[in-house]
């Protein structure tokens, strides 16, 4: 074979190999996609105080397993200790003065009462005086002085029965004021509750930023807690996406795990990227310029759950998604062997 016929064999070879990848390349970014762009997602809660004070005690330690309702700092109590003494002292001065407007109550109603029987009393008395007037047996002083009599009892029994109004009304004010003290002494214990900072839901302390002695603000964030709960957030090119759906199946390797292959599958797709979300700031839009002949291709995010226990990683950690978009044999061998090409070769990278 001549050294001509050999070039020509080679680039034969070459043109031939290039077409054969550059189609599998296409055929496999469509109907097998597979990314790198992925990574471990877990919900990080703030953890921070409901109430300002100076921390009394930390109860934990960076990177430590805490399990829902325990306690990770406690603030100095002392001041809410005596609020909530404050609030007892302040009820049972409520209740003095409803148990003191309740007999006070008791008391016109009686008077109300006798006044009333009074005022009965002096109106039979009137009329039978009015029948002797008219028969001629009593003088007409008589009945002026048996009718100014009844006015004086009506006119003590209105009265009775206005203090009467205005004691219920104070005692109304009054069981208000031991509601609104009730209240505030339960407000005063669950302070001193919250002096105790416990953990919401189980997880693992990060990012621990408190010591003893430190003022704590009411909503400042003094640590995080990485809960247990985790999912990998997939980034993808839009068109490796138009067959993939709610449950298709994947496989996923992690960087820290090399040689090992997941399974999973696709639980949701983020219906939308911040490139997508316009601001109603009153300007006009504003368009985006590029010089490139070729744009960069828009990634939407897949989310990931895992058929299996979670191994032990980190918030963060680097992925390589395979997904299995079509159901047929031939292209389901070949992301297979994809992924566990890659998980081999993390060995080395």
């Amino acid at each position: 074979m001549t050294p001509e016929q050999s070039f020509s064999r080679w680039v034969k070879i070459a043109l031939t190999a290039f077409f054969v990848l550059f189609g599998y390349f296409v055929i496999a970014d469509n109907y097998l996609p597979m990314t790198t762009e992925s990574r471990v997602q877990r919900y990080v809660i703030p953890v921070s105080a409901r109430l300002s004070g100076q921390v009394d005690q930390v109860k934990v330690v960076n990177n430590q397993e805490v399990k829902p309702g325990q306690v990770l700092f406690t603030l100095d109590d002392k001041d809410f200790a005596l609020a909530v003494q404050r609030a007892e002292l302040t009820l049972a001065q409520a209740k003095s003065e409803q148990i003191k407007s309740h007999s006070g109550l008791a008391e016109l109603e009686a008077e109300l009462h006798q006044s009333e029987l009074q005022a009965t009393e002096q109106g039979r008395e009137a009329a039978r005086i009015a029948r002797l007037f008219k028969l001629g047996h009593v003088s007409k002083q008589q009945l002026e002085q048996v009718n100014t009599k009844v006015s004086l009892a009506r006119e003590a029994s209105a009265v009775s029965r206005a203090r009467l109004q205005e004691v219920k009304q104070g005692q109304n004010v009054a069981s208000i004021m031991v509601q609104q003290a009730a209240v505030a002494l339960e407000q005063a214990k669950l302070n001193l509750t919250r002096t105790q900072v416990q953990a919401e839901t189980a997880g693992r302390i990060g990012n621990l930023q408190l010591r003893q002695g430190q003022h704590a603000n009411a909503g400042q964030p003094l640590m995080a807690l990485i809960s247990e709960q985790g999912w990998v957030s997939a980034d993808l090119r839009e068109k490796s996406l138009r067959h993939v759906k709610t449950g298709t199946a994947v496989d996923v390797v992690f960087d820290a795990l090399p040689g090992q292959v997941f399974k999973g599958q696709v639980t949701s797709i983020e219906s939308g990227v911040r490139e997508g979300q316009e601001s109603a700031d009153g300007l006009l839009a504003q368009t985006v310029s590029s010089d490139r002949w070729v744009r960069d291709a828009q990634r939407l995010r897949a989310n990931i759950e895992l058929d299996q226990a979670w191994p032990e990683l980190a918030t963060g950690a680097k992925a390589t998604v395979q997904l299995y978009p079509v159901d047929n044999f031939i292209l389901h061998a070949l992301a297979a062997m994809q992924i566990r090409v890659v998980s081999v070769l993390r060995y080395l990278y």
